[in-house]
């Protein structure tokens, strides 16, 4: 697909054009086919990137090869250890890594495969115990009576587990969930977001927000923001089982409201929490906001109508992998 932009070509000053295709590219001696955007001067025919088309590139194809070795990402490897009440230090001396790696990790370092499967292999406490007793060497009588009670102690949260459950359905990180971060607190904020920007609204324009937010933010990021899945049905693409997503969220009033002649569900909340975003994900949040907010709930579904996301996967009510992002036409 191309696209004429207003960018200059740094060789002539020229028009450029800006390509979005997939290529296959190898990385750690696998190939792997992922979606690249470049730009083509007109005048030379020299391809060039940006900083942001690289970093997209490179996303997709390091969350690919994350998936396929089972290795965690950085936001779950920055959780272990803030689970277990660790710093980097101790961290490091448990597991056996070099100085400073596992901070590397949390930054986005991609580990080996062998230090990949580790990082995952921790997350069961009694393995975590285990590596702590072998590495009792590294550490003082002090720090270690420290440290093991600090793992001891650690706890989930079986409240937080079963909403993760009943919202996401399918944890594991893919394509169909654009590769993003498991976090209740994280969809939670991005709903509330536009019920309050909105003053109150409908699910079914609500659901184009969150559709519209997660679809663009991967095509300008290789990343959703909320982990949801999307599934293509009568009234555009919708997360799976949103119904039970908006029931298990607190902080949501249901209000009743007669929309010709019928009742309707309007959603109503009164804050949102600003922080539970990066500056790249609120900027996306508003994009789609300025865009959604103008248009009554028929127009959203109308343009959403028009998305290859919806037609190649409206029959049969199916999942929309996050590939479809790269074809939006209305964000």
């Amino acid at each position: 697909m191309e696209n004429y932009v207003e960018l200059k070509s740094p060789f002539t000053g020229g028009k450029v054009k800006e390509v979005s295709t997939t290529e296959e590219h190898e990385f750690r001696k696998e190939k792997l086919l992922v979606h690249v955007r470049y730009y083509v001067c007109e005048d030379t025919g020299e391809r060039f990137t940006t900083t942001e088309q690289d970093e997209l590139l490179f996303n997709e194809l390091y969350s690919q090869y994350r998936v396929n070795h089972g290795i965690p990402f950085p936001d779950e490897i920055k959780e272990i250890r803030l689970h277990y009440g660790l710093n980097y230090q101790q961290m490091t001396k448990i597991l056996g890594f070099g100085i400073n790696q596992y901070a590397q990790y949390e930054k986005g370092q991609m580990p080996s495969e062998s230090n990949g499967k580790l990082l995952s292999a921790i997350m069961n406490k009694q393995f975590m115990l285990h590596l702590l007793e072998d590495s009792r060497a590294e550490f003082d009588k002090r720090e270690y009576e420290k440290v093991l009670h600090s793992i001891l102690t650690s706890e989930t949260k079986p409240e937080n587990e079963v909403l993760k459950r009943i919202i996401y359905r399918d944890t594991r990180r893919s394509i169909y969930n654009g590769f993003g971060q498991i976090n209740v607190a994280k969809v939670s904020e991005m709903i509330k977001f536009f019920i309050c920007k909105e003053s109150g609204m409908f699910p079914t324009k609500l659901n184009k927000d969150l559709f519209y937010s997660d679809f663009l933010h991967y095509k300008l990021h290789g990343q959703s923001i909320s982990g949801l899945q999307y599934q293509a049905i009568q009234y555009g693409p919708v997360p799976f089982h949103y119904d039970t997503i908006y029931d298990n969220i607190d902080g949501i009033r249901k209000d009743i409201v007669i929309v010709h002649d019928m009742e309707s569900t309007c959603l109503n909340c009164s804050a949102f929490d600003a922080k539970a975003f990066n500056e790249q994900e609120l900027k996306t949040l508003e994009i789609v906001l300025s865009k959604i907010k103008p248009l009554t709930t028929q127009e959203v579904i109308d343009r959403s109508h028009e998305e290859d996301a919806w037609r190649n996967h409206f029959e049969g009510f199916q999942l929309i992998p996050y590939s479809e992002a790269f074809s939006l036409k209305f964000v």
